[in-house]
């Protein structure tokens, strides 16, 4: 499933039987040369963890927040997911 929210865009990814959200948004007005950014989270109850990553690129910030992703499944015990999968998952329906 895939909805707005403000900006962006929130795609609802089924993995193996494991959820994940992905929201995509556009950083028109930044100054920097981050255009995106990429917020990817497992858990819609409160207290969950979200982690963010931006870049020039759709691509390049979810490849900021795969990799932040994996650094950190241990410590906040984050379900461990194929990046890999969810990246074709997102070229397919062009989210990326």
């Amino acid at each position: 499933m895939q909805y707005r929210s403000g900006a962006g865009k929130v795609f609802e990814l089924e993995l193996a039987g494991r959820m994940l959200d992905v929201q995509v948004t556009p950083r028109d007005g930044s100054e920097s040369s981050d255009h995106w950014q990429i917020t990817a989270r497992d858990s819609r109850g409160a207290g969950a963890i979200e982690i963010s990553g931006t870049g020039a690129t759709r691509g390049e910030a979810l490849e900021k927040v795969s990799r932040a992703w994996v650094a950190q499944t241990l410590e906040h015990k984050l379900t461990a997911f194929d990046w890999v999968a969810v990246t074709s998952t997102l070229q397919t329906i062009r989210a990326i």
